[in-house]
């Protein structure tokens, strides 16, 4: 149990609300998992199985994503003359695990490929001309990007130039001309599920799962099995679950039969950084890709080379795997170190500026590493539950990385600013931006301007607690359903229970660097907890009061 949200309101469901005592004799499961399920909208039976057994049938064709046929064609056609194709990708885990899958199969079907993965600092995010001299000197004909391109007009006319083709496999926001159309890159292809004219049943792929979509349909033309497909199912979920994207519909499907997958440990570069990370393949969760693997595979991108994440997920010798997997965790400490010390100074200017007055918080500041400013905007968001964006200055011009809340759409907000902005992308949480320095104010007032558009509740701490429960039915038999659930993320969130009117019992004691461990009585039953960040509290324990705590919490073994 750990307990969460000191400074959150908490929602707390009405006594007489919704009980799931009906669904939970239809279904088999526990009353606590079948009222929550009840409370997401899942009404009927049929509806909780599909749900908690996603299948692969249930995934939607990839030939209804626009141009995918038109880019299979001119792809087989580059293959079928042995010309060279480069998988250009992106440095953060869904572009890397796309560039994997995209390589990956158009090894399989025998393609000439090879990939290119930008740096961060010096090329920043998309196709750059760096990358598309690359291409030349590798003598390719064709790039085929994954996870950006959509809003790379400048780069793709250019290679157009150069006589390289370009097939983009995208999932960001295309830019838009005034009278809402999408201006579009010069591409013999455009597969993005978020063009205006997609008739794609599901907008919200991760990059990668674009990618496992062409995938897809190239093992298809190539008359591949299945099989083939199935081992790409672990990079497609690694990036589905580590992107933030809605874990719901088909991303649900793909990082369900994809986490089994990763829990197998068949792929060395996987299995030896679990390894290193001190975790269990067989025990792999979500939670443990979001905040374990994922940090450890981004850290290549935000401090060092991405190149070095991409060559641990497509080598198949172990010995290799397990030098690779110890470069990115000295990376990932790195990162931490850094990460740290840009925190430090943006709390301290948030503070001292008195910005979380403000509904969005604005923070520049020189020189802070730009591999890393994106985690710092979401540890801002955490403690202040503001949306932020923080931008790093070197001369005039600086980049910013910005993270929301529930309820704020950052990347709308960004678009209805965007002429102070130099560029910008992404997505309802998380965006990119570049700004000249001047500029920054203005964004600042514009940002709040469209916040105040929104009811003053979206921006206050609120913890929704799905269920109330008694600390007897938190068994075995609870775990098991609540395992059901996985993989949790945006739009399907790890479930939320309260217990009211507990005893702390035993002694209570601060562990680890912030932490405070205690145990709690409820009738007979007695369980142990933990309290994240939170070992300040422990003079405020009474021990042997009853009726003395009311703890909202996940549940973990």
């Amino acid at each position: 149990m750990s307990a969460l949200a000191p400074n959150h309101n908490w929602n707390l469901p009405e006594p007489d609300s919704t009980d799931g005592s009906d669904l939970a004799k239809a279904t088999g499961l526990p009353r606590l998992i079948a009222t929550l399920l009840q409370r997401r909208g899942f009404a009927s039976a049929e509806a909780v199985r599909r749900f908690l057994e996603p299948s692969a049938a249930s995934l939607h064709r990839p030939d209804t994503l626009p141009d995918i046929d038109r880019a299979v064609e001119r792809i087989m056609q580059t293959v079928s003359r042995q010309q060279r194709i480069l998988v250009y990708g992106d440095y953060d885990v869904d572009g890397i695990t796309g560039t994997a899958i995209l390589v990956s199969a158009l090894r399989m079907i025998g393609a000439d490929a090879i990939t290119y993965l930008p740096q961060r600092e010096t090329e920043g995010y998309g196709l750059s001309l760096k990358g598309l001299e690359y291409a030349q000197t590798q003598g390719c004909t064709l790039i085929v990007t994954t996870d950006c391109g959509i809003t790379d007009l400048e780069s793709t006319a250019a290679a157009a130039t150069a006589g390289i083709e370009v097939v983009v496999t995208d999932h960001h926001e295309p830019r838009r001309n005034d009278d809402g159309s999408d201006e579009l890159p010069t591409a013999v292809a455009i597969v993005n599920p978020k063009r205006s004219d997609s008739s794609y049943p599901f907008r919200e792929l991760a990059g990668c799962g674009v990618a496992f979509k062409l995938a897809w349909r190239l093992l298809q033309a190539a008359g591949r099995t299945r099989q083939d497909l199935a081992e790409l199912l672990d990079l497609a979920a690694l990036g589905t679950i580590a992107d933030m994207v809605p874990l719901l519909d088909e991303n649900r499907i793909i990082a369900r039969l994809g986490l089994k997958s990763l829990q197998t440990g068949w792929r060395p570069g996987i299995r030896a950084l679990t390894e290193k990370a001190g975790l269990r393949p067989a025990n792999l969760s979500s939670r443990d890709v979001s905040f374990v693997l994922a940090p450890r595979i981004n850290a290549a991108g935000r401090v060092g080379n991405a190149d070095t994440a991409l060559r641990l997920l497509l080598t198949s010798d172990r010995t290799e795997a397990d030098q690779l997997a110890s470069q990115l965790d000295e990376m990932n400490r790195s990162r931490q170190l850094l990460e740290e010390s840009i925190f430090e100074d943006a709390a301290a200017a948030v503070e001292s500026s008195r910005l979380f007055e403000q509904r969005v918080m604005v923070v520049a500041g020189e020189g802070w590493h730009e591999g890393v400013i994106g985690i710092v905007a979401s540890k801002l968001v955490e403690r202040f539950y503001r949306p932020c964006v923080l931008v790093s200055f070197k001369g005039e011009t600086g980049k910013g990385s910005g993270r929301s809340i529930t309820g704020f759409d950052l990347y709308s907000a960004l678009k209805a600013c965007s002429d102070c902005l130099l560029r910008f992308g992404g997505h309802r949480y998380a965006a990119g931006l570049q700004i000249h320095r001047q500029q920054v104010a203005r964004l600042a007032a514009e940002l709040n301007a469209f916040a105040a558009r929104l009811p003053e509740t979206v921006f206050e701490p609120t913890l929704h607690v799905e269920a109330v429960a008694r600390l007897s039915e938190l068994d075995a038999t609870l775990l098991e359903a609540l395992a059901k659930l996985e993989p949790f993320g945006p739009d399907n969130p790890e479930p939320v229970f309260a217990t009211l009117g507990l005893e702390v019992v035993g002694c209570p004691q601060a562990v680890g660097r912030d932490h405070l461990k205690f145990r709690v009585r409820d009738g007979d039953t007695v369980v142990p907890a933990i309290a994240w960040g939170r070992s300040s509290a422990l003079n405020s324990l009474q021990i042997g009061r009853k009726n003395h705590l009311d703890i909202c919490y996940t549940i973990g073994e």
